[in-house]
């Protein structure tokens, strides 16, 4: 693989992580300002958001480790050390899917989305309900084609 492209992909990487980072110190004063100062509603959001963002962080910190392992090409290697990152990416995306549903149906169910700003986070949580699991199935697939391409290779490589 180029080492432009690496270095462009942990670039962007560094450049998400530190995004995620600024995302959880504001999370809860943009949850008190949209929500009310000292509701509950704030607070259950502010937790959901933080706890959300460390699950991004995860899912980074995961491709930044596959990046390494296929700079090296390690990534077929029989350890098969790509399958705990690719897994726990997976799981990590299926655990922000799983707040983003609680954080919306805790709105949902509070009334704390009847006006206007509610409404907007409480759309927002579904939005990144959705995409979060919609991630997760996508890095399953992922992981199934990752599977086949490892065993393609270990085929070629005891033939030649």
């Amino acid at each position: 693989m180029p080492a432009i492209v690496i270095g462009a992909l942990r670039a962007l990487l560094a450049l998400l992580f530190a995004g995620a980072v600024t995302a959880q110190v504001t999370s809860g004063s943009l949850a008190q300002e949209m929500l009310g100062v000292g509701t509950p509603a704030a607070t259950v959001v502010t937790v959901l958001a933080v706890g959300g963002l460390v699950c991004i962080e995860v899912v980074l910190v995961c491709v930044w480790a596959l990046v390494s392992l296929a700079r090296d090409a390690r990534i077929f290697e029989v350890a098969r050390r790509s399958d705990r990152w690719v897994d726990t990416a997976i799981g990590a995306l299926a655990v922000g899917a799983a707040i983003s549903a609680a954080g919306l149906i805790y709105l949902l169910v509070t009334g704390a989305a009847t006006d206007a700003q509610g409404a907007t986070v409480a759309v927002l949580a579904a939005a990144i309900a959705g995409a979060a699991a919609a991630l997760a199935l996508l890095v399953v697939v992922m992981r199934h084609l990752l599977h086949t391409a490892m065993q393609l290779h270990d085929e070629l490589s005891e033939v030649v």
